[in-house]
Parts: structure tokens; C-alpha cells; sequence
């Protein structure tokens, strides 16, 4: 496997020509623009895949015209080899019923995205297939390069890394660590997929070659260690492990052999000393306790992660069950999934993917299509385990051991992740695709004819051309929701850049409910109630619609629509708490204590919290109920929660009203000229202002509150949170941040306020502290939201 020990290979003399050195240097150059995927900034695109597959389709294009300009690379049997392949038919299959779903998708929107994306790789698949076809002599070439390639992209990121440590904690530092593929996860997959490469080439190279490409390994396993990415963890160490067998048992047990195992060994032992080092120095929790512990979590079924992937498959089943035959369409599963979600993900957030790309490809296009799907890396496996068991020529050999780990590295992260839909994953996959297609030399078939190249590269450079504009035009879609979320413009703005496709946000959200909000913040009520009801058509699941609704109907004094509408906005995401709150307040002013005690028990069935007790109490209150009566549903929260204060301070109240008002249960607050609270509530108006949408004058009484109450810094909570709704950040932060570090303000609620705040001004470094922050302390839903804003 040393450099002096490789002899010229068959690979090399079949493809000898008098333009060969050229050909090798362009094949070689077109690799490595691939490569330039992962250093693309994001064009202010929400997705960074947006912008990554606009350009991989105009770099596919690129390609297939340079081919078509040397019809030399295509007069070889290349076309006819592929024709005859068993994996390559096996692949065109699944294609072909990703495509048929097209037509039964119940989103074709979305659909036409997510097989874009697929041509995007197809396309890929063909030019490296072509470029390399009879040069997999440049294996040890390519992973020099691709060594090159990752020591640029870890090189940038402990930059940023160390750039970020001196104004931010370093977990918080660490949990940017994402590089250029927007997800901490897909960075430390796509990192882990690239170390085969580097192994072959530390093995092959001597000299500076072999401590470049040494050196390129320590970065990638210290990032992955760091991040702390489990799937990544998972394949990093058997591609390694798995590569030192395979290495010493085919290379006879020389020095040679054991120093460079030495090599590969020293990187990965570094690594992990020094994360651990790090880990152990900072006092470091949950995912960056150490190595080992982050080990042990994989199997932990009481880890959040751990848990939502399982619920989230046993979601795939469901869907696959009740559409086994043709799915519910390609991409389509971030929508049809939400009507399964809303008993086990909080609030407005979606899973947006099953975390296992053999689930998700069955329920989007079908069983069968996922039997074809887990067919095609079976055969993938076998294929190339052949190349390495046979006494086949060393560079086969080392091209297979290559792509089988890489197939190993792929595999794992689709069991738990979705790499079908990450750019930087699709390239490896393509590789994999075409290196372990190339590399089988079986039987010779007739040299292609004129014509038959001539449609091959007319029929890819029209395959390129499409897939150039349709991610053309879901980048400016990725780029106007960009603006939505972050530059908050009109709906001037909006309707005159509306988009064709794709019709929903990558939250699921769709544009016609991004444009109705505009509306609605514009004081255009008719023209917000018109989209909102559009929106309902597109994605009716996650509520945002009805609850929206709810609040014209109500400002319009419609109170019979606004119940019905908020509570259709809660029973749709009945763990949504703002959904819950103005549930209850509709029912409290319809007098309705059946339903409200309904929605409690709802609600409380999946998030129990003690305000659930106290928000209830004063709509049970306000309802007119029994004091008696609420006293007892007071109690019943009290045994689940028997020390909470603002529960016995509740039960504390209605006790003193009781006794101070006889026979008058029925009494509101403000009737009774006994009761020590009949002088006006500052905190009760100031709630009832701020569901009225009226927030300068809620500031207004929350401020006389807290001059009454200046001990309860929580008001002070309250006025910053007015204050982000009027869009004003900076009075916001100033009023959030003096109730950092109360005693009584612990959950985690104030540094996710204020993550809010800084995400708003575009300041990633500080919105991601605080989330952190948030998370550590253990505040609902901030796992989910790190993975999308910060990893």
C-alpha cells in the first residue's frame, strides 16, 4: 500500500490515450470543485442547501457540456457497461417511484423539491461516473485532495472556535460548530464520511504527504469528539477500527505496516485526550460530560434525542401503514407527520424529518419503494466486500475498502439522521455510487455508438438545465423566508416575491400564512382572513391559521367565532401553550367551565406544569364557578406539585375570598366592596391588555405592578416580553436581563426570552449563549431549537 510498492495497475493501461494526463487533471479539477460545496456561503438562504444544490446543478451542467465537447470520454463501452448494472438498475428503480409519487403526493410542491434534489445527485452520479470511468487510478489523487479539503474546513472552524471563545462560554462556542452545512450533526457526518479517503491516503503517501493528511485526520475526529454527535462517534470508530483490520491483514506484518497503524493512532489518541481535557477543565454536562458518557447516551432510551427518534419512527410506521403502497409523496413528510406529532412535540415545532432515511423513504413513496431503497445498500455492501475478499489488484482492492467504509459512515448516519436530503451527504453518496460501479470490471460489452452518446449527454445537459432552475427558484423561495424571519418585511414585499414552490417554509409553515401575518400586522384584517384560509388548505395542521383567526374575530368583538376558532387552533396542537391559554380565555368569556376543565385535562395530559393549576383557576374564576369548587381543583394540583407558591398563594386567595364573602360565590372579583383585592389588579389588566393585543398600555400596568410588587422580578419578565411584541429588542433585553440570576426565576425561561431577542438582531453568537443556557437549565423545546438555529 506504500507509495514505492504500487505497480501500474490494469485500471491505468486500459485507459491510456494521448490526452490522458489532461483528462486525469480535468477529472481531478472537477472533483475538487465538488468539494468547494462545503465552503459556499449561504447567500442569506434559510437553507444552506438551498444554495449548495443551485450550485451543484450549475456545476453539473458545467461538467456535462465539457463532456459533450470530448466525445472521446464517451466513445468507450461506458454507457453499456452501466446499462448492464445490476446497482445502477436498482437505483433508476428507486427513482422512478420517487417519481411516480409526484402524482399522488398530497403537497406536489413540496415533492417537486425533494426530486429535484434526487436529479441534482443523479446528474452528480453520471459526470463522476464518466470522469472517472478507467482512472480509479486516481484514488490516492482524490484523497489527497479530499484530505486538503478537510483540513481547510476544520482549520476555519477552530478559527471561528477560538475567535468565539473569548466572548462566549466554550459549550456555547462549541455548539456553533457546524461548519458550512447548517447542522452541527450533517457537519460531523459529513466530516466522518470523508475519513476513509484520508485513511487510504495516510497509508499510501510518505514524507509530508502522510503528516498533512495525518493532521487532516487528528482536526476531524477532535471536531467530531467536540460536537460530541453520536451517529459520527458511531462511524468514525469503526471506519477506523475496520480499516486497521482490513490494512494489517492484507499488508504482511512489516514495520511499515505498524507505523503507519502508529500514524492513525496517534491522530485518534490525541483527539480524544484533548477533548476530554476540555470536557473535564469546563465542567461539562449532559453531551459534553466526556467521550465515554456521550458513548453510553446512544443507548439511554430516557435521552431526549433518543427518545424523540423512536417516537418519530414509530410515527414512520404509522404513515406506512395506512399508505403502504405509494406513500404519502416524496418531502411530504414534514407535513403529513404533524397530525401524529401533536401528541409529542410542543408548541408549533415539527420533526421536519423521521431521523432515518430507510422510515422516511417507505412512508413517502411506499414499502416497496423502502425495500428497493434498503436493496440498493445491500447491494452496494456486497459488491464491494467481493472486491476486497477476492485476490483482486491492490488499487480495486483499496478503492473498495474505501467505498465500503463510506457506505459504512453513510449507512449509520441514515439510520439515525436524514442524509438523503443534505447536500454535502449526496456528494459522498455519489461517489460511493460511482467509484463502487467503476471498480467492477466484469465483462467487456460492445463500444458505444455515435448516437448513443450524442442522446446521453444531450439527455443529461437537459437533466442539468432543469434542475438549474428549479433549485434556482427554491434558493430565492429559501432566500424570501430568510427576510420573512429575520428582516421582517411587508406584504408588498411578500406578495410580490410570493413563491411557485416550495409552497411551505422549512418549518412547514406555509407562505400564505406568512403573508396573512403580514397582513395582520398591517391592521388588514379582510385581506389576513383571506390567506389564512388559504394556509389552512396548504397545511391546516399546526394551527397558526385559527389562532390568528381567533384574534380578528375577537378585536372585532366576534366572540362566538373566536371561541370556535381558538379552540379549533388548541384541539389541532393541544400542546401548544399559547394555543391553551386563549383557549381558556374564549372559554371564560362564553362562561363555559365544561370545556375549560376539558382543555385543562388535555393540556395537562401532556404538559403537566403547576401554572396549568393557576391559569385554569382564575378562567374557572372568571367563569363564575364555585369558589368551593375551584379550592378543590386547586388541591388536585397541589398534590402533584405540594410546594409550588404561586399554587398555595392561589388557594391562600380564594380561601380569604371565601370567608369574606358569604353566599356570594358567584361574585367576580371586582363586585365584591370586601374583598382586599377589590381595588384594580395591575397585573390582571395588564394580561387582559396583552391578549388584546394592546401592549404600550399593558407596559403601562405591569410597571405600576411591579412599583407595587418590586420583589417580583417576574413582571419585569412580563414588560420585556411586551416589548419584544412591539419589536422593540433593545428594551426588551434590558428588562430580561435584570432578571437573570433571580432565585425564583430558575427555569430557564429568561435566557430563552433573550435568545429570542438576539436571533432577532441577527446576533447568532448571543442567541445561541442563551439558548444554551436555556438548555442546560432544562427549558422545553430548546434541544430542538439549538439543532436548527445553532448546530
Amino acid at each position: 500500500m506504500n507509495k514505492k510498492n504500487n505497480s501500474t495497475t490494469s485500471i491505468k493501461s486500459d485507459s491510456v490515450s494521448p490526452n490522458s494526463t489532461y483528462y486525469d487533471f480535468m477529472s481531478l479539477f472537477f472533483f475538487s470543485c465538488y468539494l468547494v460545496l462545503d465552503f459556499l456561503p449561504d447567500f442569506k438562504s434559510i437553507e444552506i442547501i438551498g444554495t449548495q444544490f443551485f450550485y451543484l446543478s450549475v456545476l453539473n451542467c458545467i461538467i456535462v457540456v465539457y463532456l459533450y465537447k470530448n466525445p472521446s470520454l464517451l466513445s468507450q463501452n461506458l454507457i453499456g457497461a452501466l446499462k448492464k448494472d445490476s446497482v445502477f438498475k436498482t437505483y433508476i428503480v428507486f427513482l422512478f417511484f420517487c417519481g411516480i409519487t409526484l402524482f399522488t403526493a398530497k403537497n406536489i410542491s413540496i415533492a417537486i423539491v425533494s426530486f429535484t434534489e434526487l436529479l441534482v445527485v443523479l446528474t452528480m452520479f453520471f459526470n463522476l461516473y464518466v470522469l472517472f470511468y478507467k482512472r480509479l487510478y486516481l484514488i490516492y489523487k482524490v484523497s489527497f485532495i479530499v484530505g486538503i479539503s478537510v483540513f481547510l474546513q476544520t482549520s476555519f472552524t477552530f478559527f471561528h472556535l477560538f475567535k468565539e471563545i473569548k466572548t462566549n462560554a466554550i459549550f456555547t462556542a462549541i455548539s456553533n460548530l457546524k461548519g458550512n452545512t447548517g447542522n452541527i450533526n450533517v457537519y460531523a457526518a459529513s466530516l466522518s464520511i470523508k475519513i476513509p479517503f484520508i485513511l487510504i491516503g495516510i497509508t499510501h503517501f510518505s514524507k509530508i504527504k502522510k503528516w498533512v493528511l495525518t493532521l487532516s485526520l487528528f482536526l476531524a475526529a477532535l471536531t467530531i469528539l467536540l460536537i460530541s454527535a453520536r451517529a459520527a462517534y458511531i462511524s468514525m470508530f469503526f471506519i477506523i477500527l475496520l480499516f486497521i483490520v482490513y490494512y494489517l491483514k492484507t499488508n504482511t506484518l512489516k514495520k511499515s505496516s505498524f507505523i503507519n497503524v502508529v500514524y492513525i493512532g496517534i491522530a485518534l489518541i490525541a483527539s480524544f485526550i484533548i477533548t476530554n481535557s476540555v470536557f473535564k477543565y469546563n465542567n461539562g454536562k449532559d453531551r459534553f460530560e466526556s467521550v465515554t458518557s456521550r458513548v453510553t447516551q446512544i443507548v439511554d432510551k430516557k435521552e431526549a434525542s433518543i427518545n424523540a427518534r423512536l417516537t418519530y419512527w414509530n410515527t414512520a410506521l404509522s404513515i406506512i401503514k395506512k399508505n403502504p403502497v405509494l406513500g404519502v409523496g416524496i418531502g411530504n413528510w414534514k407535513i403529513e407527520s404533524l397530525t401524529y406529532e401533536k401528541a409529542y412535540i410542543d408548541d408549533a415545532f415539527i420533526s421536519s424529518h423521521t431521523h432515518n432515511d430507510f422510515l422516511e423513504i417507505a412512508a413517502e413513496t411506499g414499502v416497496f419503494n423502502g425495500l428497493v431503497y434498503l436493496l440498493l445498500f445491500i447491494l452496494l455492501l456486497v459488491r464491494n466486500l467481493k472486491k476486497i475478499v477476492r485476490k483482486n489488484d491492490s488499487t480495486n482492492k483499496n478503492v473498495a475498502i474505501v467505498t465500503t467504509l463510506v457506505l459504512v459512515s453513510y449507512g449509520i448516519d441514515a439510520l439515525f439522521n436524514f442524509p438523503l436530503y443534505r447536500s454535502t451527504m449526496q456528494f459522498s453518496f455519489a461517489v460511493l455510487l460511482a467509484f463502487t460501479i467503476l471498480n467492477d470490471s466484469k465483462k467487456e460489452v460492445e463500444e458505444n455508438k455515435e448516437a448513443e452518446n450524442s442522446f446521453f449527454s444531450i439527455g443529461v445537459i437537459v437533466l442539468s438545465l432543469l434542475t438549474i432552475y428549479f433549485t434556482f427558484v427554491t434558493l430565492r423561495t429559501y432566500q424570501l423566508e430568510y427576510q420573512i424571519k429575520y428582516s421582517k418585511i411587508n406584504s408588498t414585499e411578500i406578495n410580490d416575491r410570493f413563491p411557485k414552490f416550495p409552497n411551505v417554509g422549512i418549518y412547514a409553515e406555509s407562505f400564505a400564512e406568512h403573508l396573512a401575518i403580514a397582513y395582520y400586522n398591517e391592521d388588514n384584517y379582510i385581506k389576513a382572513a383571506e390567506y389564512f384560509n388559504v394556509a389552512k388548505n396548504i397545511n391546516p395542521y399546526l394551527g397558526i391559521p385559527d389562532w390568528y383567526l381567533h384574534k380578528i374575530e375577537k378585536s372585532k368583538g366576534n366572540n362566538d367565532d373566536a371561541y370556535k376558532y381558538a379552540k379549533n387552533a388548541f384541539y389541532m396542537r393541544p400542546r401548544n401553550s399559547n394555543y391553551f391559554l386563549d383557549a381558556l380565555t374564549m372559554a371564560s368569556k362564553k362562561k363555559d367551565t365544561l370545556e375549560i376543565l376539558k382543555i385543562h385535562n388535555l393540556f395537562s395530559s401532556y404538559r403537566k406544569m403547576p401554572s396549568n393549576w393557576k391559569n385554569t383557576a382564575s378562567a374557572l374564576y372568571n367563569s363564575n364557578y364555585k369558589i368551593k369548587k375551584i379550592i378543590v381543583f386547586v388541591d388536585q394540583g397541589l398534590l402533584s406539585f405540594p410546594k409550588d407558591t404561586a399554587l398555595l398563594k392561589r388557594k391562600r386567595i380564594l380561601t380569604e375570598r371565601l370567608k369574606g364573602v358569604k353566599n356570594s360565590d358567584n361574585l367576580l372579583p371586582q363586585d365584591n366592596p370586601v374583598s382586599p383585592l377589590a381595588k384594580i389588579n395591575y397585573m390582571v389588566e395588564a394580561k387582559k391588555l396583552g391578549d388584546q393585543l394592546k401592549f404600550e398600555k399593558a407596559i403601562e400596568f405591569y410597571k405600576m405592578a411591579s412599583q407595587e410588587n418590586p420583589e417580583k422580578r417576574v413582571i419585569l419578565q412580563d414588560i420585556g416580553i411586551c416589548y419584544y411584541k412591539l419589536n422593540k429588542i433593545d428594551l426588551a433585553i434590558k428588562y430580561l436581563k435584570q432578571t437573570l440570576n433571580d432565585p425564583n426565576l430558575e427555569s430557564g425561561k429568561t435566557e430563552y426570552l433573550l435568545a429570542g431577542c438576539y436571533m432577532n438582531l441577527k446576533d447568532k453568537e448571543n442567541g445561541c449563549k442563551y439558548l444554551t443556557i436555556a438548555f442546560d437549565k432544562k427549558y422545553p423545546n430548546t434541544e430542538v431549537l439549538l439543532n436548527k438555529l445553532c448546530k
